[in-house]
């Protein structure tokens, strides 16, 4: 499959997120299946995520890194960052 582009950027939106539980992970495959050298994850704007959202965002980092795109997670809202920290996956996802 070729590239189809060297930076992919997701920015979510919160009632993205809580209308289609699933829709999240789906922008999320969709951006692995893409095959690009980066991809940037924005999530400044996300205070909250459910279970299911955190589950496909530790699903997103693990299967990226398997596929050797990098992951840039550039903001992370202070109370998205708590959530983290409560779970501890905070380090993982500060530094992946």
């Amino acid at each position: 499959m070729a590239e189809h582009s060297e930076i992919i950027e997701i920015k979510p939106e919160l009632t993205a997120l809580f209308n289609d539980y699933y829709a999240f992970r789906n922008e999320l495959m969709d951006a692995i299946a893409k095959k690009p050298k980066k991809i940037v994850l924005d999530l400044g704007k996300i205070p909250v995520m459910n279970s299911i959202s955190i589950s496909s965002l530790v699903w997103f980092c693990k299967n990226a890194k398997s596929e050797g795109i990098e992951i840039d997670i550039r903001e992370i809202h202070p109370d998205l960052l708590k959530t983290f920290e409560v779970l501890k996956i905070d380090e993982y996802f500060q530094r992946i």
